[in-house]
């Protein structure tokens, strides 16, 4: 797989495989995070697969390169640019990714927000709260969206925190304005065990 030197307008779908907390902390515009873990249950409904995909890794992914390879082709996802480091991305380029901790998402008053949990229904055994709460699976993300309404803060919600990660890099891309919920429900039931 050919390493990439950095363009800020390289028209790729971007993949930012690295974990959550390092795609919240810096990321290119418009890159959507799929963890290694999560890519093959999720790439093919969140990306588009005639469009060129490139990956955004960090050093210690670099080794994963041909898994990830044979991933992106056993999926269907021929047209492969190659790959960046993410430590060839000048800094002034690197987007955060807003998160609110589960103590502070739990004290908002009602107002004018929704809270997405991307959990499937099926593997709830925590409910989420149920101010504002919509449920939309990750994997049913790219289809449903729209439901969502524009303008609003939309707070991510899932087990731990990867999968609203993912929907959130997807919403943002969208146009909204996603809020990741840190921790995820393993959080939220914390504070009331």
């Amino acid at each position: 797989m050919q390493h990439l030197a950095y363009q800020a307008t390289a028209p790729y779908q971007w993949i930012d495989m690295r974990s959550q907390t390092a795609f919240q902390a810096g990321h290119l515009k418009g890159a959507l995070n799929l963890i290694p873990g999560n890519f093959k249950k999720y790439a093919g409904d969140l990306l588009q697969a005639k469009q060129p995909i490139a990956l955004v890794l960090d050093a210690d992914l670099e080794n994963q390169l041909p898994e990830l390879e044979r991933q992106l082709d056993s999926q269907g996802f021929t047209q492969l640019a190659g790959y960046l480091l993410i430590a060839d991305v000048p800094q002034a380029d690197l987007q955060t990714q807003a998160t609110i901790t589960a103590a502070d998402f739990i004290n908002l008053p009602a107002g004018d927000f929704t809270l997405l949990d991307v959990r499937h229904p099926d593997e709830i055994t925590r409910p989420a709260p149920e101010k504002q709460l919509q449920n939309i699976a990750l994997e049913e993300l790219a289809f449903n969206y729209e439901r969502l309404q524009p303008g609003q803060t939309i707070y991510t919600l899932c087990g731990s925190g990867n999968r609203a990660t993912a929907a959130a890099s997807f919403l943002a891309v969208k146009g909204y304005q996603p809020v990741i919920i840190e921790g995820g429900m393993k959080a939220v039931q914390a504070l009331n065990p």
